[in-house]
């Protein structure tokens, strides 16, 4: 992943975060890093239990979220199929 980062540095990009539909987090990054796209899913591990079982799982930290860090063509492309916000429109309350 370093190696992308490093070839892509020349061009002009920013942060934009993704939408997505329930639980497809995963597999809407995967589709993203096929086609080249950096992007970042937070995720934590929590733990369920299914009918006496204790499992630990991984899940997003945002949920419906996905950051992408893209230049202004690859979001045009990325807008067809995907909900794009750029990451100033996103009010942070503390």
């Amino acid at each position: 992943k370093l190696q992308d980062i490093k070839k892509y540095l020349n061009e002009t990009r920013n942060w934009y975060i993704v939408l997505t539909s329930p639980w497809k987090e995963k597999k809407i990054r995967e589709d993203l890093d096929n086609k080249g796209i950096i992007s970042h899913l937070p995720t934590t591990y929590v733990q369920y239990k299914w009918k006496e079982k204790i499992r630990k799982i991984q899940i997003p930290t945002v949920n419906r979220c996905i950051f992408i860090y893209a230049t202004d063509s690859e979001i045009k492309t990325l807008r067809v199929r995907y909900s794009i916000l750029p990451l100033e429109m996103i009010k942070i309350e503390d």
